[in-house]
Order: structure tokens, then C-alpha cells, then sequence
């Protein structure tokens, strides 16, 4: 699935292929990387899909009553749904990115998004997918199935699943709804966002919480409003003091008791950050805050405002990776390097390999040197005979962290030159030793070269 934006903050084009394993963004700063990340995690995340799409009455009564029901998608409706999605953002781009709904046309007219794939691709592509989902809405577990070449669904769920008046309302209302954004955004499940604001998501919990401001904003505008005012309308109508992205990762901090019932088949690759990165274990206490407990000191656990940065940097992933992680969802992190010494930058980059070789997806946007580094060198490993492999592991590597060449694509976001108003988003070229960012490149080489003239200058009192 390829997503190509134009005139969109400081982007004039760019094309991003979300079929590839692991996509880096790099660039100087203000170049649009966060924008990409942005628009990107409002297509695929499964949480934003608009719902109410129902299930015919005949076929919900039998699901209710025999737990399981067979479906014949229509798939020009499953069209028709991923169309109108992509159309609501592009709309609603003002929204997205925390602006008044004025700026829509003062920023956004000439801005488009679209995927690029015919109707006649999509339906091939439907037509010839074969999964097993296993999605969670709330509390209810479907297990959906689907074979291949056939537009049918087999849908279940768990004997144990309670069928209450809520879930009779989840078939009629949420079901077929993500059914189709699972089909429409395929290979994608869903996504989850890092923001660079992470960090504050547990510190500041209650003064963030998402709740709380959506109160806030309602008697905020009440107050200032000296006409009469329908409380309903306002509710509707309510402003985003921050961009989605940001605002949907902020609700992790709202429920965590909620949040930590269920354990993902990560789990263990949460303990190896525990274990590599942070040496102790980020837990979640009875009063449902988020605590660390050092390897150190296990019997004292630390409130989220006494741990160090590296803590709060991580938390938040490791809790996402301990409890909501799914097969092919699409990890969105915003500079991973934040808070970490390179020794720790280069931990985690082998961590997302082993992430995206286990069934997880992941676009990274980062400025480190040593995070592209060491992605470049596991691209080596790949592509080197067995003995290069053998290496490798003499030298510390693994064999679950080597991924593919084709798992792979480095974007450069920059201006074309200093009077560019728009960024252009280039994918970079693999060679043999990986990818070469050219401006990383030359501004560690040129803080070598100073270094190497004050050294010549001060050992030999020598200035030319």
C-alpha cells in the first residue's frame, strides 16, 4: 500500500510504500517528517474509522445466538469506505493537526491524499488475501477468517465471550466497521503513535488527561459564550488543543488499570528493554499509575516522577509492546534516539528488527547516527554469505534481527535549496554498505575535520 501526499505542511510531494517492513525518515529539522507521520497514522489507525456500517438483522441474530456467522463482503462498499476515509482527512486536515477549522482552506486547498491503487488492484488484492485476525473491541474478542480467493468471512467468537445488550450493539454498530477498515488498509491492522511528547504522557497524567481538557474546553467556551448554548452541540463541536496523533496516545494514561488486563504476544520483547535498556521494570501499581522498579532496588518502587528519562522516554512503548501489541500493527515512533546514550540508540534499533521479523510494522523518524548506523550494518549482514552470518554472530548479532533488503526503505526529507519553500521526500538507494544520509554524513565529517585542526593547532602551536 503506497500513500502519496502533495502541498501538505512543509511536503510538496511525497510517496511512502507501507508494504515495507520498516520505513526510516530523515532530513534536517522542519522538513515535513512529522506531518508524514502524522497523516499516516490517521489512515491506519483502526481506532479513527468512522463506524456504523451494520450488519443485516438476519445475519445478527445468528451471530448472537450461535457465536458465529458466514459473510459475503461487497467489496465496491469496502471501496466506497476506504474513498470516504481518505476524503475525511483531507477534509478535516485542520483537525488533524490542532488548527481552527478556518485554516482548513487557508492551508490545506491544494492538498491531496491518496493511495496509489486502482479499483481493479484493490479488488484483486481483496480477492486474493487469506487471514486470521484475531481483533479486540473493548472487551469482546472476533476471531475473523477469511481464505483465499473468496470474498467470504468467517466470523467467531470465544465460547466464553458474554453476549450482553453491549455486545449486541458492538455487532450492530462497530463490527462491520472494522471489518472494513481491516480490508480497505490491509496489511495493516491498526497503528499506535510515539510522539517526542511521550515522556510526558505518565508525568503530567492528570493535567493531560484527555478527558479532563474536553471538560475544560466545553466550560471554557460556555464562559466566554454569552449567548444561550445547546451543552450538546458544544460537545460535538469541540476544538483539539493537540493533533490527533498526540491526543489518542494520551489516552493510555486515562485506563491503565483497564489497560494492563490483557498481555500480547510481545510481552517478552518488552522485558528485553526492561532488561538491556532500563536494567528494572516499568509496572503498573493498584492505583493504576505507572511505576519503575529497579533490578538494583527491587524491593522500591519509584513513582513515574522520580524515574530518570530514559524511564519515561520507553515507558509507554514497553507498556504498548506488554498489552496491546498485534500482528501487523504500525509502530509510529517519533525520534526513538530521545534521552538514550548511543549505546542504548543502537539496543533499541536491533530490537525493532527483531520487531519487524516477529509480525510488526514501523516508521521511524529519526535524526541518529548511530540508530542508521546499525540498521546499515544488519543490511550488510543480509546481504553476505553464510560465513558473513557466522561473523556476525561472533561479533554480537543474532539471527532474529537480520531482516531482508526488500524489508526496507530509507526516505530524505529536504529542500531542494535555501529559497525552497516545500520539502522534496526522496527514497534513498541501498548500496553494500546500506544507506548513506547525506547530511548526517557531512556534518560528522566536518566536526572531524575542525576537531583534527584545533588538535594540529594546539599540539604543534601551528595556526596556518
Amino acid at each position: 500500500m503506497e500513500i502519496q501526499i502533495k502541498e501538505i505542511g512543509a511536503i510538496k510531494e511525497a510517496t511512502i510504500d507501507l508494504s515495507k517492513k520498516l520505513n526510516v525518515f530523515c532530513g534536517p529539522n522542519g522538513t515535513g517528517k512529522t506531518y508524514m507521520a502524522y497523516i499516516i497514522y490517521a489512515i491506519t489507525s483502526l481506532e479513527n474509522k468512522n463506524l456504523g456500517i451494520r450488519l443485516e438483522k438476519e445475519s445478527a441474530s445468528k451471530f448472537v445466538s450461535e457465536r458465529k456467522v458466514s459473510l459475503t463482503i461487497d467489496i465496491n462498499d469496502v471501496w466506497k469506505f476506504k474513498e470516504n476515509e481518505i476524503n475525511q482527512i483531507k477534509n478535516n486536515l485542520w483537525s488533524l493537526f490542532a488548527l481552527s477549522e478556518s485554516n482548513q482552506a487557508k492551508y490545506f486547498t491544494k492538498s491531496s491524499i491518496s493511495i496509489l491503487e486502482t479499483e481493479e488492484e484493490f479488488t484483486k488484492r481483496i480477492f486474493e488475501l487469506e487471514y486470521n485476525w484475531n481483533i479486540k473491541l473493548d472487551n469482546y474478542n472476533f476471531i475473523i477468517i477469511k481464505e483465499k480467493d473468496s470474498y467470504v468471512l468467517e466470523i467467531s467468537i470465544p465460547a466464553e465471550t458474554k453476549r450482553d445488550e453491549i455486545f449486541i450493539s458492538y455487532i450492530d454498530i462497530v463490527l462491520m466497521s472494522r471489518i472494513y477498515s481491516l480490508l480497505a488498509f490491509f496489511p495493516i491492522t491498526s497503528s499506535v503513535f510515539f510522539p517526542v511528547e511521550r515522556n510526558s504522557i505518565f508525568t503530567f497524567s492528570n493535567e493531560l488527561s484527555i478527558r479532563n481538557n474536553e471538560r475544560y474546553e466545553m466550560i471554557q467556551e460556555m464562559l466566554l459564550d454569552k449567548k444561550d448554548i445547546n451543552p450538546f452541540q458544544l460537545l460535538l463541536n469541540r476544538k483539539n488543543r493537540y493533533p490527533q496523533a498526540i491526543k489518542d496516545s494520551l489516552k493510555i494514561a486515562d485506563d491503565l488499570e483497564e489497560y494492563q488486563k490483557s498481555q500480547s504476544s510481545f510481552f517478552h520483547f518488552a522485558e528485553e528493554i526492561e532488561n538491556e535498556l532500563l536494567n528494572g521494570k516499568v509496572v503498573i501499581s493498584k492505583d493504576g499509575n505507572v511505576e519503575f522498579k529497579s533490578n538494583k532496588a527491587k524491593s522500591l518502587a519509584l513513582s513515574f516522577h522520580q524515574s530518570s528519562s530514559i524511564v519515561k522516554t520507553l515507558a509507554s512503548f514497553i507498556l504498548y509492546l506488554k498489552h496491546r501489541a498485534v500482528e501487523n500493527d504500525l509502530i509510529i515512533i517519533d525520534e526513538p534516539e530521545l534521552n538514550l546514550h548511543p549505546n542504548n540508540q543502537i539496543l533499541l534499533a536491533r530490537i525493532f528488527s527483531k520487531l519487524i521479523n516477529k509480525g510488526l510494522r514501523i516508521i521511524l523518524s529519526t535524526h541518529s547516527d548511530y540508530i542508521i548506523r546499525e540498521l546499515n550494518n544488519i543490511l550488510m549482514i543480509s546481504q553476505g554469505s553464510q560465513e558473513l552470518r557466522d561473523m556476525s554472530i561472533a561479533l554480537g548479532y543474532e539471527e532474529n534481527e537480520i531482516f531482508k533488503t526488500t524489508d526496507i526503505n530509507m526516505y530524505l526529507f529536504n529542500f531542494k535549496n535555501e529559497k525552497s519553500t516545500r520539502a522534496d521526500v526522496k527514497i534513498l538507494n541501498k548500496n553494500l554498505s546500506g544507506f548513506n544520509i547525506k547530511s548526517i554524513d557531512e556534518t560528522i565529517e566536518n566536526q572531524s575535520n575542525i576537531a583534527n585542526e584545533l588538535f594540529y593547532a594546539l599540539r604543534f602551536d601551528k595556526i596556518d
